[in-house]
């Protein structure tokens, strides 16, 4: 949160390391789904802390739910399974174009199905620093 004139904060996201998948701005709220890539969730922790400092400095500031954290396992049943349909689906349809649209599409959604079945909730973090000035 912050107030309705300051700038969006994607900048500072990803100079903390987070990349950006999802942006959405409702009057002074901003609401972000980011990736971070780690195993060590002492490590995330530390990350997130450091995105909330430079938050600070621009006058952003979160609350109890400021992060919650989820982990995804890596899987390739729905990517084969996407390519594969996606291809043959495209070559019947267009010929070699098809193919290879078809391929890159079917592998498209069949990570975000890897995604939403690999996804583990972890926990929520709430605003971890308070600055006064």
């Amino acid at each position: 949160m912050g107030n309705r004139k300051s700038p969006n904060s994607i900048r500072t996201f990803t100079k903390a390391g987070f990349i950006i998948t999802y942006y959405r701005k409702n009057g002074n709220i901003e609401e972000y789904t980011t990736l971070y890539r780690t195993n060590d969730i002492n490590e995330l922790k530390e990350a997130i802390a450091d995105l909330a400092y430079l938050l600070s400095k621009q006058g952003k500031y979160g609350t109890y739910d400021f992060a919650r954290i989820y982990m995804i396992k890596d899987q390739y049943i729905g990517k084969i399974a996407g390519g594969g349909l996606g291809a043959a689906l495209g070559y019947t349809l267009g010929g070699l174009g098809g193919l290879v649209l078809g391929t890159l599409g079917g592998i498209l959604l069949g990570e975000l199905v890897d995604v939403e079945l690999g996804e583990t909730f972890i926990g929520v973090m709430a605003w971890p620093i308070e600055l006064k000035y």
